[in-house]
C-alpha cells in the first residue's frame, strides 16, 4: 500500500465544498479550513495562469431538504444550505469564472449526480488535483470515486481542511495508503509550471 502514482499529463483542479457554510465556526467551519481556503485560493490563482481546468462542486439542497436523502437525516443542518442562500454559495475568494465548471451535489461525493465525470473526459483529463473539505467526508468520497473512475487523484494536503485533526490526520493516511497520492501545494505548482 501507498505506492505513488505520479502525476499524468493532464490535470484539472477540482474545488469541493468551498462555500461560506464551511467558513463559519458556528456553522460547518473549524479547524483548518479557513487555512486550506486561503492556499486554494493560491492555487486557483496558479491554475488560472497555466490554463489548468476548473471545476468547482458544492453542495445545496433545492428547497426543503427532501432531496438529501438520508444524509439530511445524519446531518440536518445541511437542510439549511438552501440553493440561493449566501450560506450555500462559494466563498467570494473561489469565485468561479464564466469558464470554469460549476455544479451542485446533493451527497458526498463530488462525482455523486453530477456530470464531472462527462465534463472532466470532454477535457480529457488524467490527473485530479483536489482540495476542499470536510477532508474525513466529502473529499474522500470525491477521492474514492475519482481513483474508481481512472483519475489519478491528488489530494492537495494544504488545500484540504477538516472540522477536527484527528478525522483529518486519519483520512489522509488513510488516503494516501489506498486512492491517492497526498502532495503539498509547492509540488503542485511546480508541476503545473512545468
Amino acid at each position: 500500500m501507498g505506492q505513488r502514482m505520479g502525476f499524468g499529463h493532464r490535470p484539472a483542479l477540482l474545488i469541493i465544498d468551498f462555500q461560506n457554510a464551511f467558513a463559519d465556526e458556528n456553522f460547518f467551519g473549524g479547524y483548518n479550513i479557513g487555512d486550506a481556503m486561503a492556499n486554494t485560493e493560491r492555487l486557483l490563482q496558479t491554475c488560472r495562469q497555466t490554463q489548468t481546468p476548473v471545476a468547482h462542486v458544492r453542495f445545496a439542497t433545492s428547497n426543503d431538504g427532501s432531496d438529501i436523502g438520508p444524509f439530511g437525516m445524519k446531518v440536518p443542518r445541511l437542510k439549511d444550505l438552501v440553493d440561493g442562500d449566501p450560506a450555500a454559495d462559494i466563498v467570494a475568494a473561489l469565485t468561479p469564472l464564466k469558464n470554469e465548471f460549476v455544479s451542485t451535489k446533493r451527497h458526498g461525493s463530488a462525482f455523486f449526480g453530477t456530470n464531472l465525470h462527462t465534463w472532466l473526459t470532454s477535457k480529457g483529463v488524467d490527473t485530479l488535483l483536489i482540495s476542499g473539505c470536510a477532508t474525513s467526508g466529502c473529499v474522500r468520497a470525491s477521492t474514492v470515486d475519482a481513483s474508481a473512475y481512472g483519475y489519478r487523484p491528488m489530494v492537495v494536503v494544504d488545500c484540504v481542511g477538516d472540522r477536527a485533526q484527528a478525522p483529518h490526520e486519519s483520512n489522509l493516511f488513510d488516503m494516501g495508503q489506498k486512492y491517492a497520492d497526498l502532495v503539498s501545494l509547492e509540488e503542485v505548482q511546480a508541476y503545473l509550471a512545468g
